[in-house]
């Protein structure tokens, strides 16, 4: 979820039209083949090292340990760029060809390939008993059936803030919005910036609504309500997040230049110690945290409320996720892989080698020795819904990031962002076909 989301927006957005009306239709068949005897053959499509270094070196070492579990099985695993992950996984879907596990970022980028049929549910081959200790399932979740199964949780996104810097001008960790907004007003008097981001590239806009755009609403019910027109996007419940927006810009709280940088070129001032906060992914938070000096220096927390919705105060949590091709031969031995990945071993394997959470609820905490990581885990446990995940991707290119730009700039009003992104909502809803009806279906 890092520069992933811009071509997920731009991939999803064409196929999106493609999406067969009769929804999901047939899935894999309810009584599952027993597991082969015969040599098996896997292919895999994954990425993951971009966010959560390390993950590469455990996706190998955890094919060693499954091959050798089963001697009849071999798995061909391949990284994937993050430009080429959706693109490659749609000509193979074109040609029912390539892998039979593969790798899926979560809500409508896990579940437009079950809308296109280019998926079985893992739930036919997982059992629910199982299904039960992934975190964040919900997200892949449509019409009883699981499509994708979690793998790592990607916090989404914690605010770092930089308590030497604060201290060193007087100043004290915010609690809330106000708070926030009086040390904005206090360190911008001095030239420094308190929040470092950059919205060139369009991906930090999509963060901001989830961390902001959640504050006023009950659930992810609402945002897919109004996708589809039963709420809308210029009601207070949705567009209070861009009075905030516009408020952080009148009170100084970003760098001058966050229109024309990119998203780690401005994080990097973090780690400099030329701006008290930013926000990033939280699968790479801890080494920010290192860079900036570690607990002592540095707290992690959710963005300070504003709202007084029950997801207010929360950090977003979502699960990168995997998931078996329609054309897989074996989809039961892609299943045990799966699973496979899940056992205790696997789990505390992956902690040790990326620092990032597994998708598990049976995974021993205790292990987690920095304060700033139990409470980034403690906070995407106890997460709200990431609201990102729950927008069509076109809605969040051509209506998100667009407005976030100049809203920031000063060139758009948040009474103007918020028509905007009604007006392109609507524009979808009479071109896509298929729309309404899946984000309907979905909101149920």
């Amino acid at each position: 979820m890092i520069s992933r989301r811009t071509t997920a927006a731009m991939m999803l957005a064409g196929i999106f039209a493609l999406t067969a009306c009769s929804g999901p239709g047939a899935s894999a068949p309810a009584t599952v083949a027993e597991f082969p005897t015969e040599d098996v053959k896997l292919t895999m499509w994954y990425w993951g090292e971009q966010e959560a270094p390390g993950a590469q070196a455990f996706m190998d070492n955890a094919i060693v340990a499954y091959e050798k579990k089963r001697p009849n099985v071999t798995i061909d695993a391949v990284l994937q760029t993050t430009d080429g992950l959706i693109p490659s996984f749609q000509a193979a879907a074109a040609s029912k060809s390539g892998p039979d596990l593969q790798y899926f970022w979560a809500g409508t980028n896990a579940l437009t390939p079950a809308w296109n049929k280019q998926i079985v549910p893992v739930s036919d081959y997982i059992p629910k008993s199982e299904l039960a200790h992934y975190l964040n399932a919900t997200e892949e979740t449509f019409e009883g059936k699981v499509w994708t199964a979690p793998w790592y949780v990607q916090p989404s996104f914690p605010l770092l803030v930089r308590k030497d810097l604060l201290a060193a001008h007087g100043l004290t960790v915010p609690k809330d919005w106000t708070d926030l907004m009086s040390v904005c007003d206090a360190l911008s008097e001095k030239g420094i910036t308190t929040l470092a981001g950059g919205v060139k590239d369009g991906w930090f806009g999509g963060w901001l609504y989830s961390i902001l755009g959640a504050q006023n609403l009950d659930s992810q019910k609402d945002v897919l309500e109004a996708t589809v027109g039963k709420q809308s996007f210029t009601s207070a419940k949705h567009a209070e997040w861009w009075k905030r927006l516009a408020e952080s810009r009148d009170h100084g709280c970003w760098n001058d230049d966050i229109n024309s940088l990119e998203l780690y070129q401005a994080q990097q001032r973090f780690v400099d110690g030329t701006a008290a906060m930013t926000v990033t992914a939280g699968t790479d938070a801890m080494n920010f945290v290192k860079k900036a000096g570690g607990d002592a220096n540095v707290e992690v927390m959710a963005m300070p409320s504003w709202g007084a919705g029950p997801l207010a105060g929360k950090l977003g949590s979502s699960s990168q996720t995997l998931g078996i091709t329609s054309w897989a031969k074996y989809p039961q031995v892609a299943a045990d892989f799966i699973t496979f990945l899940h056992e205790e071993e696997q789990l505390n394997a992956w902690y040790a080698t990326t620092g990032s959470m597994p998708a598990d609820d049976r995974f021993d905490r205790t292990q987690v020795t920095s304060a700033s990581q139990r409470k980034l885990f403690d906070l995407a446990t106890d997460g709200s819904p990431y609201l990102e995940n729950y927008i069509p991707p076109q809605l969040d290119s051509d209506a998100v990031f667009k407005n976030v730009q100049l809203v920031l700039q000063g060139s758009q009003t948040a009474e103007g962002a918020a028509e905007d992104m009604e007006a392109t909502a609507a524009r979808l809803r009479t071109t896509d076909r298929s729309l309404v009806k899946n984000f309907t279906a979905w909101s149920k």
